[in-house]
């Protein structure tokens, strides 16, 4: 194998702890372009920052893996919306909730539905004074991602790239290796999972599987 063959082959996200900046320039580097620092105004570079949250996003709510996840007890509570009594505002660093507990409980456990409202931060639920939690993906935990995943990331980024550069053919081509990054990633989390699947709430333009308040 010729040295700039193996040279496009390296995963350069792993040479230092992963990261969104450490993803970044291992798209641009892979794509043909410098490495940058964080808050480089070129439009590759803005376009990455634009489209990384829905990257991230996407690719966990396709898939369920055991990595990435945080969990936060949620305390500022309003009155609630869409038939709900309490609504609570989740941390902004949270990109995707998977699953909400109260008092330790999974709320689908209990037979309580909840929902997401995206533009407002904030999820919606009958709390009734419990300790109300949720467990989803924060911004900042990319080093706990398995390599399979973080490559599906990358090869995400460096469509965008491709996309921003006009080479639609290659920017479509980097698209079906993520997939099948994501793919591969998603059986071997398979394997580490227990079989008990997770039950999430919807967002507010889905109802949530079972009971939603419409």
């Amino acid at each position: 194998m010729c040295i700039a063959a193996i040279w496009q082959s390296v995963d350069f996200s792993l040479m230092a702890q992963r990261s969104k900046i450490t993803l970044f320039n291992a798209a641009l580097t892979r794509t043909g372009n410098n490495t940058t620092t964080e808050g480089e105004g070129s439009i590759i570079w803005q376009a990455l920052e634009s489209n990384y949250d829905d990257i991230v996003r996407a690719a966990f709510e396709e898939g369920e893996y055991t990595f990435g996840k945080s969990r936060q007890t949620l305390t500022s509570r309003a009155d609630g919306r869409f038939g709900y009594d309490d609504a609570y505002t989740y941390p902004i660093e949270f990109i995707h909730i998977y699953d909400v507990f109260l008092d330790t409980y999974r709320a689908s456990d209990l037979g309580e539905a909840w929902d997401i409202d995206a533009s407002t931060r904030e999820l919606m639920i009958d709390g009734k004074s419990r300790v109300v939690e949720i467990e989803g993906i924060r911004e900042g935990q990319e080093y706990t991602w398995s390599g399979k995943f973080a490559m599906g990331i990358q090869r995400r980024l460096e469509a965008v790239i491709k996309d921003v550069i006009e080479e639609a053919e290659e920017s479509s081509a980097k698209d079906s290796e993520a997939d099948f990054q994501f793919m591969k990633a998603g059986v071997k989390s398979s394997k580490n999972r227990s079989r008990r699947k997770f039950r999430d709430g919807g967002r507010l333009t889905r109802a949530h599987r079972g009971t939603g308040r419409y």
